[in-house]
C-alpha cells in the first residue's frame, strides 16, 4: 500500500500539478483569462485528488 500511495502521488503531481503550472505560464504570457481560471481549477483538482489518495490508502490504526 505504501508504494501504491507513492506512485499515485507522483502521477497526480506530475499530471495535474505540472498541467496547472503550464496553464498559469501560458495565461500570464499570452494574457488568456480562461487558462488562468482553468489552471486554478486544475490546481484545486490536484489537491482534491491528493486528499482522496490519502483517504483511501491510509491505514486505520
Amino acid at each position: 500500500m505504501y508504494y501504491l500511495k507513492i506512485i499515485l502521488t507522483i502521477i497526480n503531481l506530475s499530471l495535474f500539478g505540472v498541467g496547472s503550472f503550464l496553464c498559469f505560464i501560458v495565461a500570464v504570457t499570452q494574457g488568456l483569462d480562461r487558462l488562468l481560471i482553468g489552471g486554478i481549477f486544475l490546481l484545486l483538482f490536484t489537491f482534491v485528488n491528493q486528499k482522496i489518495i490519502y483517504k483511501f490508502l491510509s491505514t486505520n490504526d
